[in-house]
């Protein structure tokens, strides 16, 4: 589990630090985002995540994730009602579905300090309660229950590999997921 757990980090994190420069939800930190702005972060999530937990539930049929369909309500709950934005991402192996879940199930620890610092925005009290960024502790529930995952199996080299290259592969998705205008899926 070590060794799968230590590539995936190492081996993306250059990848995951170019996808936090470049996202919305920087604006979320320092209050400066509209709600324009939210709207096009949560429906950019909303794509990348819905391809990715597409993929991943075919491979893991234990996987568990409602990511999709909490992004889903809170964009309903400000006024979305077109979801169809498809981006191709596909998953071909168990060890691929494992790649992509590091990276949606690791986003939760930063999405839940999104959520506690979203309550601080501006345009927070004219929306309703959000489920994606809520700012709740169980958000990293998922998470949790993948690294029990790891941990209950072994995995060779070539699983790991794929994995990895998975994994970087799904940061890719998010990086092209934002940078759809919302306005035009």
């Amino acid at each position: 589990m070590m060794k799968m757990l230590n590539r995936l980090r190492e081996e993306t994190a250059e990848l995951h630090r170019e996808l936090e420069k470049d996202n919305l939800a920087n604006k979320i930190m320092d209050q400066s985002i509209s709600l324009n702005e939210y709207r096009a972060l949560l429906f950019q999530n909303f794509v990348a995540y819905e391809c990715a937990e597409a993929e991943i539930i075919k491979f893991l049929p234990e996987y568990s994730s409602d990511k999709t369909q909490r992004l889903k309500q809170d964009l309903q709950g400000i006024g979305v009602e077109s979801f169809d934005c498809p981006m191709d991402f596909s998953c071909n192996s168990e060890a691929e579905a494992i790649g992509a879940a590091y990276v949606i199930e690791g986003s939760a620890m930063g999405g839940m300090l999104i959520g506690k610092e979203l309550k601080k925005c501006d345009f927070s009290n004219e929306i309703p309660e959000q489920q994606f960024f809520n700012g709740k502790r169980d958000s990293i529930k998922g998470w949790n229950e993948y690294l029990k995952f790891l941990r209950s199996r072994e995995f060779s080299e070539s699983e790991i590999d794929l994995a990895v290259n998975k994994a970087m592969q799904t940061f890719l998705l998010f990086g092209e997921a934002f940078k759809l205008d919302y306005t035009n899926c």
